[in-house]
């Protein structure tokens, strides 16, 4: 039996208050269904959206999307930055620079595909949105 769009998307919309516990990213893990899952439950909930209000939440939930990055990528991230923390605090000094460079290229690399995968999220929405 295949779950309610609106179950998924209450799901999907209760995960995103968890949102300011995060960075600039949030572990996939916290999802309940696909990323795939959730748009179609999204674009399914959309139209029946009671005013403009809620279908810009649902629009915004849609684009978020991209903020979930696999639990792997995340930790390594974060791992990075507080393994050079952790050197600076035990040395008084700062971490070798190619340490830094390594971390802040990896967190730019991440940015990156984040606001990429958000654009590309915009537009299918958008482009949804219009057709409707």
């Amino acid at each position: 039996m295949n779950p309610d769009p609106m179950d998924i998307v209450r799901n999907y919309l209760s995960v995103l208050e968890k949102r300011k516990d995060y960075g600039m990213a949030m572990p996939l893990s916290l999802l309940s269904h696909t990323k795939t899952e959730i748009k179609e439950a999204i674009k399914t909930v959309i139209p029946k959206a009671r005013d403009a209000e809620e279908q810009e939440r649902l629009k915004k939930g849609y684009i978020t999307l991209s903020e979930f990055i696999p639990d792997n990528v995340l930790h390594r991230v974060n791992q990075d930055w507080q393994d050079v923390a952790d050197a600076e605090c035990e040395t008084g000094t700062d971490q070798e620079a190619t340490s830094d460079s390594d971390v802040m290229a990896e967190v730019v690399k991440v940015q990156k595909s984040i606001a990429d995968e958000g654009a590309s999220l915009f537009r299918e929405i958008s482009e949804f949105i219009n057709k409707i």
